[in-house]
Order: structure tokens, then sequence, then C-alpha cells
């Protein structure tokens, strides 16, 4: 079975993951704006299929860049695009996208998102910790964007 699978048992409970939506070009972002949950940024192929990452343990089927929280899904997301094109905005991941070029590699046009909205933001940040630890049990690494995951502290 490949990991993680678009519907997939985290915690005992079955997530469903929204669609990938293109992270550039688009408002998808609007639909969950004020919403908790966790998102994924995503690498794509030219022709929309995920791009497979390797990593240490293995292959990524789903190309996930970036895991990450927010009790306003639609704000994060967004400030993870300005952050990709080099605007100012507070999003580590988005400056790590920009700052070491991932464009070389995965242009900005295949970024897609996705996400699984939460009650509330802790159970969003209770979630992102499981993701982030099943990501690291499977492949033994992070995903590429994310040099801070599972970090304790912070906004809950």
């Amino acid at each position: 079975m490949e990991w993680p699978p678009e519907r997939e048992e985290t915690e005992g409970e079955s997530l469903e993951w929204s669609p990938a939506y293109p992270l550039f070009g688009t408002k998808h972002h609007l639909e969950v704006k004020g919403k908790s949950g966790v998102y994924r940024i995503r690498a794509f192929t030219d022709e929309g299929d995920p791009l497979p990452i390797c990593r240490l343990g293995g292959v990524d089927p789903l190309g996930i860049l970036h895991i990450g929280k927010s009790g306003n899904l639609g704000s994060r997301i967004r400030s993870f695009r300005q952050a990709a094109q080099g605007l100012k905005a507070a999003h580590h991941a988005g400056r790590e996208f920009y700052e070491w070029r991932f464009e070389r590699l995965v242009p900005r046009e295949r970024l897609r998102f996705d996400y699984f909205e939460t009650s509330t933001g802790r159970e969003a940040l209770s979630l992102e910790r499981a993701l982030h630890q099943e990501y690291r049990n499977k492949f033994l690494d992070r995903p590429p964007l994310d040099g801070t995951s599972g970090q304790t502290g912070g906004k809950k």
C-alpha cells in the first residue's frame, strides 16, 4: 500500500483529503478561509500526476513538499504562496522554496495544495504532529520544505 493513501487512517480516524488544487492562479484557498486544519503542499508533473520524491527510506508517491497546520487554512496557504514568490510573508516552508530555488526542479505552476479540516486549532496541531511522525517512520526523513517539523511549543 502506498503511503499516505488519499484516504488514510491516522490516530484511529479516517482522513479524506480535499482534491489537490493548484497553488497559483486560483482562489481555492478562499474556500477554507477561517477554517482550522492541516494542509499539504505537493509537487505534480506537467501531466497533473503527483511527482514522486525520493527520500532516504523510500519514494514518496504523493510528492509531499510540506505538511502544515493552521487555525486559518486560507490565510496560511496564501502566506505560503506569497513566500514562495519571494514576497514578504511569514511562512518558513514558502521561504525555503524561494531561497533554496526549488523552482529549478518544481516550477510554481506545478505546486498544489490539499487539506483536511479539523474542528479546532489544537486538533490541527495534534494531527499535524501525527502526520509528520508517520512520514518520518515511513521515509526516515521529513518532507523537503519541513526543516522545523514536529516542533513543540508555539501557538496551539
